[in-house]
């Protein structure tokens, strides 16, 4: 009904982050709780750019204002709920605020909101975001967060992870199509299809993560692995069925 697997994935990772919800204890329930708006609200933005794609309508706002801002500014909102500094806060709120700042000049200026897919602010938003993965791993490695915890069971880690290769990969992609438009092009297929892989598997494990840790206190090793490589096999599937843009 979603259209294509990515959509189905996303749709799978909402009602698993929801369903998490019921045993998340009340520390994580904060971040739990933004980690499902961020899914839901990808959710309606891709079903609703998929639509669009198909009937040949220019979808630029739709994902600069849903994806480049809003979800930029959710997750960055995620990691502002993990940090401990006061004062790293205060800089967050503040980077932030100079990044929205510059998204609105961009678009005055530069890269009109409506009609491209506006690099100039993905760019420091991805930045950003990658910086604030790094430290919240880093804090995770280090122990200055949860110590006494298994790493495979901390739901941060796993959501850290994937968003650092996710905008890894999608920065250099589009940054890519801003130095050699052509490259992408004769790739499409290819070069958006894993584009649309590492963003299903990043929204995947958003939407595992919070059930990570009761996965890890109920099944063996080996029985996670098995549902790690199911997963990913499945998931593989959106290689056949890449959207086009």
């Amino acid at each position: 009904m979603l259209g294509s697997i990515y959509h189905t994935v996303i749709a799978l990772s909402l009602l698993v982050s929801f369903l998490s919800l019921f045993g998340t204890n009340k520390e994580e329930l904060s971040s739990n709780r933004l980690i499902l708006v961020t899914l839901g609200w990808v959710l309606f933005f891709e079903s609703y750019g998929l639509i669009t794609a198909r009937k040949g309508i220019n979808n630029s706002l739709i994902y600069n204002i849903s994806w480049i801002y809003i979800e930029s500014m959710l997750l960055i909102g995620y990691f502002y709920l993990l940090e401990k500094s006061p004062q790293v806060k205060k800089r967050i709120i503040l980077i932030s605020i100079v990044i929205l700042l510059w998204g609105l000049f961009n678009s005055i200026f530069f890269q009109p909101i409506a009609l491209t897919l506006q690099y100039y602010s993905l760019l420091p938003f991805g930045v950003f975001i990658i910086a604030l993965s790094i430290r919240l791993l880093r804090n995770i490695l280090n122990l200055k967060l949860y110590p006494d915890h298994n790493l495979l069971a901390i739901p941060h880690f796993w959501v850290s992870s994937t968003v650092l290769f996710f905008y890894i990969e999608a920065l250099i992609l589009f940054g890519t199509y801003q130095v050699n438009p052509a490259f992408i092009v004769e790739n499409v297929t290819v070069l958006f299809g894993f584009n649309k892989f590492m963003a299903g598997l990043m929204y995947l494990f958003l939407g595992m993560a919070f059930i990570s840790p009761h996965l890890t206190k109920n099944y063996n090793i080996i029985k996670s692995g098995l549902i790690f490589l199911f997963i990913i096999t499945n998931i593989s599937f959106i290689f056949l069925y890449p959207i086009r843009f």
